[in-house]
């Protein structure tokens, strides 16, 4: 999985981290290093790390920043 190519872009991802399943659906990404994905997630203004053996799914966003989801988000 080729992840550099997401570095400062606004992205979906989706991870299992302790066979619990975290969505984000419009999240920038501050940070990757070889075994690690940071991101900032723009619903709460939150930073979360994940190792990307755990990443299932990636991709840019279609969401808008800035923009509150309301209960859409997971």
């Amino acid at each position: 999985m080729i992840m550099k190519e997401f570095l400062n872009k606004y992205i979906f991802i989706r991870a299992n981290t302790l066979n619990k399943i975290m969505i984000h659906k419009c999240a920038l990404v501050t940070s990757i290093t070889e075994t690690h994905v940071s991101i900032l997630d723009d619903f709460d203004n939150s930073p979360y790390f994940y190792r990307i053996s755990d990443v299932i799914e990636i991709k840019l966003s279609n969401k808008t920043p800035g923009v509150n989801f309301g209960g859409d988000h997971e």
